[in-house]
């Protein structure tokens, strides 16, 4: 029997099946959630889950913003 840190460490690392159904489960409720109450209500459920993730589950918020929005911003440099 695995204790719950290493059932959660799989769970949440890509290539354990143990990830693979915890993505289809994800997969699952959005297709219920879809099916029940339309896509455009789900996907507002979602994006609310990630903010909401995001508040509780990130340390410093100020950082990972800047990180994002350099992810995103493009100065032409690169030749594309």
């Amino acid at each position: 029997m695995m204790d719950l840190k290493t059932f959660w460490s799989q769970m949440l690392t890509p290539g354990t099946p143990a990830c693979a159904i915890f993505g289809a489960v994800i997969g699952l409720i959005f297709a219920i959630l879809c099916l029940t109450i339309g896509v455009g209500k789900a996907l507002v459920i979602g994006v609310f889950c990630l903010i909401g993730a995001f508040i509780g589950g990130v340390k410093d918020k100020g950082e990972c913003i800047r990180r994002i929005a350099a992810f995103f911003h493009r100065d032409g440099s690169d030749g594309y």
